[in-house]
């Protein structure tokens, strides 16, 4: 295993009918867990009371009292780290366990229905009648550990008490990972008058929660737990209409969950990988290093509270795509620089040797670039967001410093920093009417230029993992959905591009918002180069030149026969006003060479 650590209890409670005497469910799952390369259960404290006869009788023991809350009332600051612990784990164990199976009818019949009405019934009497309830708690609490760790399995109703259980367990007592298979918890009749179940916020002692729920079984009412427990990660298999226990734990997902929770990573945090040292970094691994000193540079910057949460995205964000992005160059045999390896951290961050979020390893100053070859990566970078997809409002003044000091570590000095903070601000002004910067920079939703650069490839999102990254065309990835932090790799804007941009721009499926804030992005990038000197891009002004006619020709078509103030058309119009303003401001600043709006002097016929 890749941790060093002693091997935790488990605590499997059952379900309705005789609590399992011959243990079947463990033989289902000492094999499961070693088909998923886990040790058995040979050497792990196993902890499984049996209490059918509880759950049989009418209202138990009243004499026998519910076992007191033990878990303390958090302040703010601490529930909000104890959330973030969670999450981040997680979300590791998510990206371990794989996707859930797509949701399907698998034809639940009446035949199912005894089954389903005594589970919920014997369900409804536990959080009902408090002498069942009492004398079930006492019964487990009585047999566990008063320290220590354990991993928490329940099933059907079992998976109610351990719901019941995790507020009243030793306060030396940590839970590894809870696991609840087959769960009636998302039955709303079992949470009418009554709070006893509700817990919308992570407790401090669980380090995660795992419901897995079958596209077929009738009992979990064919749903997840989310909405009475927002933090558990729900996850729904495929295993027709079957509810029992064996063939739950015998489910790859749910023994892996079980096998990570007692014996730890089957592997280290970080696989070793052999990097090849002293290679030059490509285009878009330039632009990796480039994203990663911006966004450390934004951390470098904040204050207090805020600086915490950006550092802890970044470090979810920063692990997310150097494993995906290095995972892909394995596959495809691609030689792995040394200093993309030397960026990697853990997901958690709870490694006592490893970096903390303030310390994240940092990639190694870039001085290849030339200003004219950084301009539009600049421009990319600034106009994101680099902890994608969450979402941290950063104050303009700390953009502005990072901008500084982001272009002094390229070796093209501050100054560059500045104007680039400069002709956002203008750039900004000119597409839109009123200034709209901290809309749409602090939440991130610009549509990064994605142009046919060098490599034509981009860093984003595939579906259903946040933050994650995979390697995808760049044209095809074309506006803001899914782009992790702004990471692009813009390269030129040639002639020959501009009229592929402007088609995907006008197309339905880009929002007017995608068109102005690629304007935006564009105006910028000619604002800055005039600022710095530099040469002028024709392509710019061609491609928003493509954007006005192709909407224009669109407005006119659709005009015809819609409504005056049809959505659609207006959207048009919104995205040509976008391409029109900012080209007004080209010509008027003069930065098209031959381009003005001045009224010519003099009589200078043109020669035929």
């Amino acid at each position: 295993m890749g941790e060093n650590r002693e091997v935790v209890s488990l605590l499997y409670l059952h379900g309705v009918g005789n609590g399992d005497p011959r243990d079947a469910w463990r033989r289902a799952l000492d094999n499961a867990l070693q088909d998923a390369g886990y040790p058995g259960l040979d050497e792990v404290e196993v902890i499984a009371p049996k209490y059918p006869d509880v759950l049989r009788t009418v209202d138990g023991d009243k004499t026998i009292k519910i076992p007191p809350v033990t878990t303390p009332r958090l302040s703010a600051a601490d529930q909000r780290d104890v959330r973030r612990r969670v999450e981040r784990a997680t979300a590791e164990l998510e990206s371990i366990l794989g996707e859930p199976v797509p949701a399907s009818p698998v034809g639940v019949t009446d035949s199912l229905a005894p089954i389903v009405l005594r589970v919920l019934r014997q369900a409804h009497n536990y959080v009902t009648k408090p002498g069942i309830r009492a004398r079930t708690l006492r019964m487990v609490l009585d047999e566990l550990p008063e320290e220590g760790e354990i991993v928490i399995v329940g099933h059907s109703l079992g998976s109610i008490i351990a719901i019941d259980l995790l507020r009243r367990l030793p306060p030396k007592l940590t839970v590894t990972g809870l696991v609840t298979i087959g769960s009636p918890a998302a039955h709303p009749n079992l949470h009418e008058d009554s709070d006893r179940l509700e817990m919308k916020l992570p407790v401090d002692h669980v380090g995660w929660w795992v419901n897995v729920w079958s596209n077929g079984d009738a009992v979990t009412g064919l749903r997840g737990i989310w909405r009475h427990f927002p933090w558990a990660l729900d996850l729904q298999v495929g295993l027709g209409l079957d509810h029992r226990t064996t063939t739950y734990l015998r489910a790859k997902p749910v023994a892996t969950a079980i096998g990570r929770g007692l014996f730890g990573s089957l592997t280290k945090e970080l696989a070793i990988v052999e990097g090849t040292p002293d290679v030059a970094l490509n285009s878009l691994e330039v632009r990796l290093a480039l994203w990663l000193a911006y966004a450390q540079f934004l951390r470098d910057h904040l204050k207090g509270a805020t600086q915490e949460r950006f550092g802890a995205a970044l470090r979810v964000v920063q692990h997310e795509v150097l494993e995906r992005l290095i995972e892909n160059y394995r596959t495809d045999g691609v030689r792995i620089p040394q200093q993309l390896l030397d960026l990697r951290v853990s997901p958690t961050g709870l490694i006592p040797e490893g970096p903390s979020d303030r310390d994240l390893p940092r990639p190694k100053p870039l001085t290849q670039l030339s200003k004219e070859e950084a301009v539009l990566a600049l421009v990319a970078l600034a106009t994101a967001n680099p902890v994608r997809p969450y979402e941290i409002d950063v104050p303009d003044d700390v953009r502005r410093q990072a901008f500084h000091d982001l272009t002094v570590w390229m070796g093209l000095g501050g100054g560059l920093g500045e104007n680039l903070h400069i002709a956002m601000q203008s750039a900004s002004k000119a597409v839109y009417p009123v200034d709209q910067w901290k809309l749409w920079v602090g939440i991130g939703i610009g549509a990064a230029v994605l142009v046919a650069g060098p490599i034509g490839l981009a860093l984003a999102a595939p579906a259903g993992l946040a933050g994650g990254a995979a390697i995808i065309g760049a044209l095809s990835a074309f506006g803001p959905g899914g782009m992790v932090g702004g990471l692009v790799t813009a390269g030129a804007i040639t002639t020959t591009g501009a009229g592929t941009i402007a088609a995907t721009l006008v197309s339905s499926s880009s929002t007017a918002e995608d068109v102005e804030v690629t304007v935006i992005q564009l105006l910028t990038a000619a604002i800055l180069r005039s600022r710095e000197g530099l040469e002028q891009d024709l392509g710019v002004w061609l491609a928003m030149s493509e954007i006005q006619r192709q909407t224009g020709r669109e407005v006119a078509r659709l005009a015809a026969y819609s409504d005056e103030k049809a959505p659609g058309v207006e959207a048009l119009r919104r995205k040509a006003r976008a391409a029109e303003r900012a080209m007004a401001y080209m010509v008027k600043n003069r930065l098209v060479e031959g381009l003005t709006d001045e009224e010519p002097k003099g009589e200078e016929p043109f020669e035929e």
